[in-house]
């Protein structure tokens, strides 16, 4: 059962099948890693409608309950309820990320008071 406290959210597919996905950093990273663009730009690829997008962001909150799923499979769930991917990833980022706007943007990580806009320390 999914725990919207630590992010968690049920994908219930209409073919009966079942997924607890997880909208935490881990999964961000994930998905930041498996479509090859920062946050930022995923996150509005999402909004934009772009597949790929939407394909990492699932499979990235996929990977913590079910390690063993992969891209392909990731675009198996998405063709076949598309509908309910969606209601999910909206479920586990608002639990996940509960300042997000309606849209979906996922709040950018803090940076230190060193760092400059790249994130590297300044000297």
């Amino acid at each position: 059962m999914a725990n919207p406290v630590k992010g968690e959210a049920t994908l219930k597919l209409k073919d009966g099948r079942q997924f607890v996905i997880v909208m935490d950093m881990e999964a961000l990273v994930e998905a930041e890693t498996a479509y090859g663009k920062p946050l930022a730009q995923l996150m509005a690829d999402v909004s934009g409608g772009f597949v790929g997008a939407s394909r990492a962001l699932l499979y990235g909150s996929l990977r913590a309950n079910h390690p063993d799923v992969s891209l392909r499979d990731a675009s198996g769930l998405f063709m076949a309820d598309p509908d309910a991917v969606s209601q999910a990833l909206n479920d586990a980022v608002e639990s996940g990320f509960p300042d997000a706007s309606a849209e979906g943007n996922v709040p950018k990580p803090p940076r230190g008071k060193n760092s400059g806009r790249s994130g590297a320390k300044q000297g």
